[in-house]
Protein backbone atom coordinates (compact mmCIF):
# COMPACT_ATOMS: atom_id res chain seq x y z
CA UNK A 1 0.00 0.00 0.00
CA UNK A 2 1.26 3.59 -0.94
CA UNK A 3 -0.41 6.66 1.15
CA UNK A 4 -0.01 10.12 0.25
CA UNK A 5 -1.14 12.81 2.51
CA UNK A 6 -1.24 16.52 2.04
CA UNK A 7 -3.17 19.69 3.47
CA UNK A 8 -3.09 23.80 2.70
CA UNK A 9 -4.94 26.62 4.28
CA UNK A 10 -7.53 28.46 2.49
CA UNK A 11 -9.07 31.91 3.08
CA UNK A 12 -12.22 31.36 2.16
CA UNK A 13 -14.98 29.67 3.71
CA UNK A 14 -16.45 25.48 3.80
CA UNK A 15 -19.18 26.85 1.47
CA UNK A 16 -17.28 28.08 -1.16
CA UNK A 17 -14.23 25.34 -1.30
CA UNK A 18 -16.76 22.76 -1.33
CA UNK A 19 -18.98 24.86 -4.09
CA UNK A 20 -15.62 24.33 -6.41
CA UNK A 21 -14.78 20.81 -5.46
CA UNK A 22 -17.91 19.11 -5.98
CA UNK A 23 -18.27 21.34 -9.56
CA UNK A 24 -17.17 18.31 -11.45
CA UNK A 25 -17.87 20.24 -15.02
CA UNK A 26 -15.37 22.80 -14.15
CA UNK A 27 -12.55 20.65 -13.14
CA UNK A 28 -10.93 21.04 -16.88
CA UNK A 29 -10.74 24.64 -16.40
CA UNK A 30 -8.77 24.98 -12.91
CA UNK A 31 -7.46 21.63 -11.55
CA UNK A 32 -3.95 20.26 -12.67
CA UNK A 33 -3.98 17.09 -11.64
CA UNK A 34 -7.46 15.72 -12.32
CA UNK A 35 -8.59 17.38 -15.66
CA UNK A 36 -11.96 16.02 -16.07
CA UNK A 37 -14.74 14.27 -14.14
CA UNK A 38 -17.79 12.98 -15.75
CA UNK A 39 -20.96 12.42 -13.17
CA UNK A 40 -21.76 14.19 -9.96
CA UNK A 41 -21.40 14.28 -6.65
CA UNK A 42 -23.89 11.36 -5.01
CA UNK A 43 -23.06 8.21 -2.52
CA UNK A 44 -22.90 5.20 -5.17
CA UNK A 45 -22.42 7.05 -7.79
CA UNK A 46 -19.74 5.81 -10.54
CA UNK A 47 -17.70 8.56 -11.85
CA UNK A 48 -15.17 8.60 -14.38
CA UNK A 49 -12.17 10.79 -13.68
CA UNK A 50 -9.27 12.06 -16.41
CA UNK A 51 -5.71 12.13 -14.60
CA UNK A 52 -2.30 13.40 -15.39
CA UNK A 53 0.05 10.90 -15.18
CA UNK A 54 3.53 12.33 -14.20
CA UNK A 55 4.70 11.69 -17.56
CA UNK A 56 2.07 14.26 -18.90
CA UNK A 57 -0.38 11.36 -20.57
CA UNK A 58 -4.12 11.64 -19.04
CA UNK A 59 -5.75 8.14 -18.45
CA UNK A 60 -9.18 7.58 -17.67
CA UNK A 61 -10.32 5.80 -14.34
CA UNK A 62 -13.95 5.25 -12.93
CA UNK A 63 -14.19 5.64 -9.20
CA UNK A 64 -17.38 5.28 -7.22
CA UNK A 65 -18.45 7.58 -4.64
CA UNK A 66 -18.63 6.01 -1.23
CA UNK A 67 -18.85 8.79 1.58
CA UNK A 68 -20.21 12.29 0.92
CA UNK A 69 -20.81 15.19 3.67
CA UNK A 70 -21.98 18.26 1.96
CA UNK A 71 -19.07 20.89 2.83
CA UNK A 72 -16.95 18.44 4.25
CA UNK A 73 -15.53 15.48 2.94
CA UNK A 74 -16.13 13.16 -0.54
CA UNK A 75 -14.21 10.25 -1.08
CA UNK A 76 -14.27 7.94 -4.00
CA UNK A 77 -12.78 4.33 -4.30
CA UNK A 78 -11.60 2.26 -7.55
CA UNK A 79 -11.38 -1.03 -7.85
CA UNK A 80 -10.25 -3.06 -10.64
CA UNK A 81 -12.88 -6.25 -10.68
CA UNK A 82 -10.13 -9.35 -10.13
CA UNK A 83 -9.40 -8.83 -5.99
CA UNK A 84 -6.32 -7.53 -4.90
CA UNK A 85 -4.95 -6.41 -8.54
CA UNK A 86 -5.33 -2.65 -7.90
CA UNK A 87 -7.12 -0.02 -5.55
CA UNK A 88 -7.26 3.87 -5.54
CA UNK A 89 -9.06 5.72 -2.03
CA UNK A 90 -9.12 9.12 -2.65
CA UNK A 91 -10.29 11.20 -0.30
CA UNK A 92 -11.04 15.13 0.21
CA UNK A 93 -11.90 16.88 3.53
CA UNK A 94 -12.52 20.67 4.50
CA UNK A 95 -11.85 21.65 8.66
CA UNK A 96 -12.80 24.47 9.61
CA UNK A 97 -10.36 26.39 11.37
CA UNK A 98 -10.52 28.59 14.71
CA UNK A 99 -8.96 31.82 12.90
CA UNK A 100 -10.84 31.89 9.84
CA UNK A 101 -10.86 29.66 6.82
CA UNK A 102 -10.66 25.97 6.10
CA UNK A 103 -7.85 23.39 5.97
CA UNK A 104 -8.09 21.04 3.32
CA UNK A 105 -7.07 17.72 3.29
CA UNK A 106 -6.42 15.60 0.55
CA UNK A 107 -4.98 12.25 0.58
CA UNK A 108 -4.86 8.92 -1.44
CA UNK A 109 -4.22 5.52 -0.63
CA UNK A 110 -3.28 2.94 -3.63
CA UNK A 111 -2.47 -0.64 -3.71
CA UNK A 112 -2.74 -4.07 -5.22
CA UNK A 113 -0.63 -6.46 -6.91
CA UNK A 114 -0.72 -4.27 -10.17
CA UNK A 115 2.07 -1.87 -8.78
CA UNK A 116 4.44 -4.51 -7.99
CA UNK A 117 4.42 -6.12 -10.59
CA UNK A 118 4.00 -3.79 -13.14
CA UNK A 119 5.95 -1.25 -11.43
CA UNK A 120 3.70 1.40 -11.49
CA UNK A 121 4.60 3.25 -8.42
CA UNK A 122 7.00 5.38 -10.44
CA UNK A 123 4.13 6.27 -13.33
CA UNK A 124 1.61 7.19 -10.17
CA UNK A 125 0.79 10.70 -8.76
CA UNK A 126 3.25 11.23 -5.84
CA UNK A 127 2.70 14.19 -3.47
CA UNK A 128 4.12 17.22 -5.43
CA UNK A 129 1.03 16.20 -7.98
CA UNK A 130 -1.56 16.37 -4.95
CA UNK A 131 0.22 19.40 -3.82
CA UNK A 132 -0.18 21.24 -7.14
CA UNK A 133 -4.26 20.35 -7.16
CA UNK A 134 -4.41 21.72 -3.64
CA UNK A 135 -2.96 24.90 -4.35
CA UNK A 136 -4.83 25.45 -7.64
CA UNK A 137 -8.09 25.03 -5.61
CA UNK A 138 -6.86 27.23 -2.74
CA UNK A 139 -6.01 30.02 -5.78
CA UNK A 140 -9.47 29.54 -6.88
CA UNK A 141 -11.38 29.47 -3.81
CA UNK A 142 -9.44 32.55 -2.61
CA UNK A 143 -10.35 34.57 -5.82
CA UNK A 144 -14.03 33.30 -5.42
CA UNK A 145 -13.91 34.30 -1.58
CA UNK A 146 -12.51 38.21 -2.81
CA UNK A 147 -14.79 38.93 -5.69
CA UNK A 148 -18.09 38.11 -3.74
CA UNK A 149 -20.76 40.75 -4.34
CA UNK A 150 -21.26 42.48 -1.50
CA UNK A 151 -23.78 41.82 1.03
CA UNK A 152 -26.92 42.90 0.65
CA UNK A 153 -27.18 42.35 -3.02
Amino acid sequence: MRQIQTHIDIDAPASIVWAILADFGTYDRWNPLIRGVLGRPAVGRQIEIRLTLPSGAIVAARPTIVHLREEREMRWLERWATPGAFTSDRRFRIEQRSEGGVRFHHSELTGGIVLLVLDLRRRLRGRSDLDSMNRALKLRAERAWAHRPPAGN
